[in-house]
């Protein structure tokens, strides 16, 4: 996961390491009930895939997602969610209750002070009478709800599935079925990159005329002080969805204003997109990677014979292509020779044909030098046939 490790790491609840051939590792701190584990990134497997996995086999166990400093874990008992809690201090008991009215701040800092290590918030706020059991019941099931829905804005992170046997303890029942739950959270999903595209991290963001409306007052401060939509959401209590679509409605209203994005310096061009852009003809882009290839092995004082020996010794079915072609001082071929080689009569056949043939010395010219250039060097013009390659199709 990516929390540093060595947070995580203590004499006396030690891991277990699970091996994947020579690539990697898994190390998991494993409870005595642990069945099996599913672990991956959030770049190769949308949320929606990890809850099917649970759901389609009915498993237990918890679920930890995680990026950066958010963690988010859910707890599944026969693949349907019974608890859920998170790092982030809006997806906190005593926030949501401050947030449905239940409680005040002032009640909720009183019963923090109160808390102990054998005395947990729930018990403090209903053994002193601030919060009623059922009202506690449904502002923590409203808690796992949101819990799980916000785990469908996460488009980074890392998750980890470990499947157990079913807790016993933190129970909630929600109002509705796992399965219908994941149906609100891929909506919930769509809608925030749907929003994400409306208001990009960089687009900077002010005040109305009018300001915000009662209780934005730090929002507005910091909105005063001139910000992108990607510093205002730290101002901001709330998921990204909730942000988002806060967003939305100020701007509808006129009380946020987004301000006309300053039009960035092109950034330098790299070898690849130069490659792959239209600057070049198709034949001239293979020439330059050629040129690139041999330069490169020039540079670390090998010999460029072997570029050469394609030449000589073209494979079959490319020896009338490059029947009197040589390679120049910078490594470059005659692209017309070859074109007038493998001319028949037809324009469109003929340049099929030449590209074929670059292609073919490209290929090779790469392949041979891998073996005697560094591998980051080798590695690059590799990325950079692949841009070409790209630019082509």
């Amino acid at each position: 996961m990516e929390r540093p490790l060595a947070a995580g790491l203590s004499p006396t609840r030690p891991f277990a390491a699970h091996f994947h051939a020579p690539e990697g590792m898994v190390l998991l701190r494993e409870p005595p009930d642990l069945i099996g584990f599913f672990a991956g990134s959030l770049g190769s497997l949308f949320m929606e895939d990890v809850f099917a996995y649970i759901l389609s086999g009915i498993r237990s166990g918890h679920l930890i997602v995680q990026h950066q400093t958010l963690r988010r874990a859910v707890t599944f008992r026969d693949g349907q969610v019974i608890f859920a809690t998170s790092s982030e201090r809006y997806e906190r008991l005593g926030a949501v209750l401050v947030k449905l009215g239940i409680i005040t701040s002032d009640q909720l800092t009183r019963a923090v002070s109160l808390v102990t290590p054998t005395r947990r918030i729930g018990q403090v706020l209903t053994t002193e009478g601030m919060v009623s059991e059922a009202n506690l019941y449904n502002a923590m099931t409203y808690l796992v709800r949101e819990v799980v829905l916000n785990l469908f804005d996460m488009v980074e992170g890392s998750f980890l599935f470990q499947e157990a046997q079913p807790p016993l303890g933190d129970v909630v029942k929600l109002p509705e079925r796992t399965r219908d739950l994941v149906i609100q959270g891929i909506k919930r999903g769509e809608a925030t990159t749907r929003l994400r595209r409306q208001f990009p991290d960089d687009v900077r963001v002010g005040p109305g005329p009018d300001g915000l409306p009662p209780g934005e007052e730090a929002l507005l401060a910091r909105l005063r002080q001139g910000v992108t939509v990607k510093e205002l959401r730290t101002s901001y209590e709330g998921s990204m969805h909730a942000y988002l679509t806060w967003a939305e409605e100020r701007v509808r209203d006129g009380s946020l204003v987004l301000e006309p994005a300053v039009p960035a310096a092109p950034p330098p061009r790299s070898m690849g997109e130069v490659l792959g852009s239209e600057m070049l003809s198709p034949e001239e882009r293979y020439n330059l990677l050629l040129s690139l290839v041999y330069r490169a092995v020039e540079e670390e004082g090998r010999d460029v014979g072997m570029l050469r020996g394609f030449l000589k010794a073209p494979p079959p079915g490319l020896e009338e292509a490059y029947a009197g072609v040589e390679l120049d001082v910078d490594g470059r071929v005659d692209v017309s020779r070859i074109r007038h080689n493998v001319s028949g009569g037809d324009e469109a056949l003929a340049r099929a044909l030449t590209m074929e043939a670059l292609d073919a010395f490209v290929s090779y010219a790469l392949f041979s030098a891998q073996n005697v250039l560094p591998k980051h060097i080798a590695d690059q013009l590799s990325i950079t046939y692949r841009a070409l390659q790209e630019g082509l199709t």
